[in-house]
């Protein structure tokens, strides 16, 4: 973890800690617990009842960051995690899960169409990897990386994908940031398709992450 925030720092982003928070063992993939969108934040309602304390116990350092916020979960059926919706410019794929239900992903659409209406909104539905961000990330608003565990029921908006062999699954998920993209060690494959849309990978070891199912974009909330 320590890494992760050195390599964000090195590339030129300025970095907020929060407090451990030890009654939350999962508290450090805090993007399941909110979307930040045009300066505007999003508290989620996560899929996991055991993790939605997470969201409060981030709510009030949001909300002093950003003068607009809000909160998901006006009904109980309606639950959302961060790491299923993914912006791609304008296009927001938004992935029906196991934490992420048809209900939270609607009420999400009519929040983010409120702040921006020039976002074009998809409602994904998949199985095979727990979070729509385990299966795919972008690498720019063209081209997207694929795991190829993910099973999707819709045909994405998005013109050309690339995906990776089964032993780089994992490196489906990147970050973006400042010309770099984050790739785990190990994976040429992933590298090769960051150097083909002139990203600079860079390399960092995330076999601790992957033990929890989580990875780059887990690991932040960036804006």
């Amino acid at each position: 973890h320590q890494v992760y925030i050195s390599m964000l720092e090195k590339l030129g982003l300025s970095v907020t800690t929060l407090p451990q928070q030890e009654s939350f063992p999962d508290s450090h993939f805090i993007e399941d617990a909110a979307i930040i969108h045009n300066k505007v934040a999003i508290l989620t309602r996560p899929g996991a009842k055991e993790r939605r304390g997470e969201v409060d116990a981030i709510s009030s350092t949001l909300k002093n960051i950003f003068p607009t916020t809000y909160e998901l979960g006006g009904d109980e059926n309606a639950t959302l995690d961060g790491g299923d919706v993914l912006f791609i410019g304008n296009t927001v794929l938004i992935g029906i899960s196991h934490r992420t239900t048809e209900t939270g992903a609607q009420e999400l659409k009519h929040l983010l169409q409120k702040i921006n209406p020039n976002l074009s909104i998809h409602l994904v539905p998949f199985e095979g990897v727990l979070h729509l961000k385990s299966g795919l990330t972008a690498l720019n608003s063209n081209t997207i990386l694929i795991n190829q565990d993910i099973k999707l029921y819709t045909n994405l908006p998005i013109k050309k994908s690339i995906l990776l062999p089964k032993e780089e699954s994992h490196a489906a998920n990147t970050l973006i940031a400042n010309g770099a993209a984050f790739v785990p060690i190990n994976c040429p494959e992933a590298k090769k398709a960051m150097h083909q849309v002139n990203l600079t990978p860079l390399e960092t070891d995330m076999s601790e992450f992957r033990k929890m199912d989580g990875s780059f974009t887990c690991l932040s909330l960036l804006w």
